[in-house]
């Protein structure tokens, strides 16, 4: 009876041998799946965020300009009330096109931004109307605006009390926030 044990011993220890190099081989295939699934991941993800990098680069300035507009800082006096229904088309499209690769929370917000400086659906073939005055404790556009200003213009502006500045500013904040959340980057990054 011994001499059975030993041979089933010895065929144990065999099948056992031959399995162990089938198990690391199955292993090793199943891991270097794995890893390529997250190298692609990876990949993808830097992709998209290399896009988001671009149309970051493409609409912050008109954000930006937009912004400044209606709070009168910085450029404002560049800036007509023809190029901000400008700079809104451009950024509508461009927001458009990549709204599946920006998320949702960003999307959301910059339509807030938008709807706090612009009054939108006018009717059929009507322009956004600019959430702004000509004229205000700010100043004058018309006699501000460094180049000639053009008496149409002045149907460009909503009427009606516009955004208060305060709401105008959290709005444009909440919305880059989204930005910089939506590239990838946390605030503490930036500092």
């Amino acid at each position: 009876m011994s001499g059975n044990w030993e041979i089933g011993l010895e065929v144990v220890k065999l099948l056992v041998g031959a399995s162990v190099p089938a198990i690391l081989a199955y292993l090793g295939l199943a891991l270097n799946k794995r890893l390529k699934s997250i190298d692609q991941a990876q990949w993808q993800n830097r992709k998209i965020i290399e896009i988001r990098l671009d149309i970051y680069k493409d609409i912050s300035p008109k954000l930006n300009s937009m912004f400044c507009f209606c709070m009168w800082i910085g450029d404002w006096k560049y800036t007509s009330p023809a190029d901000m229904i400008s700079l809104k088309r451009s950024t509508d499209k461009t927001v458009n096109v990549y709204r599946h690769l920006l998320t949702e929370g960003f999307y959301d917000s910059y339509d807030t931004f938008i709807q706090s400086v612009f009054q939108t659906f006018n009717g059929p073939g009507e322009d956004a109307k600019i959430r702004s005055q000509i004229t205000s404790t700010d100043g004058d556009r018309r006699a501000a605006f460094k180049g000639q200003w053009e008496a149409a213009w002045n149907t460009m502006f909503a009427s009606g009390t516009p955004t208060p500045k305060e709401e105008i500013s959290q709005n444009y904040n909440n919305m880059m926030n989204e930005f910089r959340s939506c590239i990838g980057l946390k605030e503490a990054e930036l500092k």
